[in-house]
């Protein structure tokens, strides 16, 4: 990387050009790995992020719950260890493909039509690739951040985190310990109408993932009836997805529609996943021969819930939709988490955003899904999911996320990276200009 001497000949400035070209090298490399999960294999990830910093003399802790299974963590020491550390956070896994339905190979990393394409592209090995990047030009310009700063790539965020970012909370808590994370989901360009907004995730929805069962007689198929498992959890369903969960707005997003000049009422369907509970029936189960009709049948049911709300809550609410016939057993559940927008960070976060797009509204908001966010809060860190993009009305994020041919635009990344930058290290009490040339 190109470097100019200060004249102390200890400090140097990074050509940002270069520093750009080696993120987008490093993000390309990270797609290359395939660290779908299952079954995860993260330690491709974490092995090669560690080598990037070994090269610089940084030593990587690498946790492996199981084989295979890596999470890594690095410190960079502050001046003062009395500031509370900012953690930049990252998850390596990545959710299954279709390969077939993909225009490009989905692990190829290839560069194309103005965009980098693979798996993780946008979720979320772009900011892990951002992250690296800022660790080893901090480490590479001499200069000495007001604070620490934790560097956190950790495996199977995308299974719920039991080997990931759960397991490090309760078994290594020392290692991921922050007053601040910058994680995943935020700061990508809305459109909304003429609007251009820019949600920085404060907030974020827990889950309850439940396998609802009912069990009937079974019976030869050649004799129909109306009163069987499958009818029944045919018609359970259907309910579930004709009958909202009742609505009820918590003080952030009062506050967001506020800001944005809409009523509840009137929020767009956009909205809507956060102004109520959720429930999503996902996967069906019934039956084991085609002549046979079966006594149970079940559904897995995908629950998310507000800020305020439990998995208790949540299970009372189901209970008043489906009756209390059906048995109910929880897969896997965690809380849901918010942080309040009201801190030095998120207005240094919402400054510099709608600095770099002007006319554009940087707003608090709530993530209908779930990160690793809600388990380091347990920790007492306050988290925003701020990985900016800036990305176009002809590219809407949600159709990036999870979906065939994900992909990265580079002129957005580099805006992103740019603001990212600015950000990390004005808080770090540094300036742009002192670390990039």
């Amino acid at each position: 990387m190109l470097l100019e001497t200060h004249e102390n000949n200890r400090v140097t400035k990074l050509a940002w050009e270069r520093f750009v070209e080696e993120t987008l090298a490093n993000l390309g490399a990270l797609i290359r790995l395939d660290t779908t999960n299952p079954p995860g294999n993260e330690r491709r990830a974490a092995d090669f992020i560690a080598k990037a910093l070994g090269a610089e003399g940084l030593d990587a802790t690498i946790i492996e719950p199981a084989p295979a299974r890596a999470n890594l963590i690095t410190r960079l020491r502050g001046r003062d260890s009395a500031l509370p550390p900012l953690m930049l956070s990252s998850h390596t896994d990545v959710v299954p493909v279709e390969a077939a339905r993909w225009t490009r190979a989905p692990f190829d990393g290839a560069i194309a039509d103005g965009c980098i394409w693979g798996r993780g592209a946008i979720d979320m090995k772009s900011k892990c690739a951002m992250d690296l990047g800022l660790v080893l030009a901090l480490k590479r310009s001499g200069l000495v951040p007001d604070r620490d700063v934790i560097l956190a790539a950790v495996a199977d965020e995308e299974a719920g985190s039991e080997l990931g970012a759960r397991f490090l909370v309760a078994h290594h808590p020392e290692l991921v310990r922050a007053g601040f994370v910058l994680n995943e989901t935020g700061g990508f360009t809305l459109h909304l109408g003429e609007r251009r907004l820019y949600p920085i995730q404060v907030a974020e929805k827990g889950f309850v993932t439940v396998r609802m069962t009912v069990t009937g007689s079974p019976g030869h198929g050649s004799m129909p009836r109306a009163d069987t498992a499958i009818a029944w959890i045919a018609d359970l369903i259907t309910r579930l997805v004709r009958t909202p969960m009742r609505r009820r707005v918590t003080p952030l997003m009062r506050a967001t529609l506020h800001e944005l000049g809409l009523t509840p009422e009137q929020a767009p369907p956009l909205f809507r996943p956060m102004l109520a509970n959720t429930v999503s029936p996902t996967i069906v189960r019934a039956g084991y021969k085609d002549n046979v009709i079966p006594g149970e049948a079940s559904v897995v049911l995908d629950g998310r819930t507000l800020p305020g709300e439990s998995e208790s809550s949540f299970l009372r609410e189901l209970r008043e939709i489906v009756g209390p016939e059906p048995l109910l057993e929880v897969i896997k559940s965690a809380p849901p988490a918010e942080a309040s927008p009201d801190t030095e960070l998120f207005r240094l976060i919402k400054t510099r955003t709608e600095a770099a797009d002007p006319g554009a509204l940087a707003v608090p908001w709530m993530l209908p899904g779930a990160t690793d966010s809600k388990f380091y809060a347990q920790l007492g860190a306050i988290c925003y999911g701020f990985a900016p993009v800036k990305l176009d009305a002809r590219m809407p994020f949600g159709s990036l996320y999870h979906g065939n041919d994900e992909r990265m635009p580079i002129a957005g990344l580099r805006w992103g990276l740019r603001l990212y930058a600015d950000v990390v290290l004005s808080f770090l009490g540094l300036r742009f200009g002192d670390v990039f040339a």
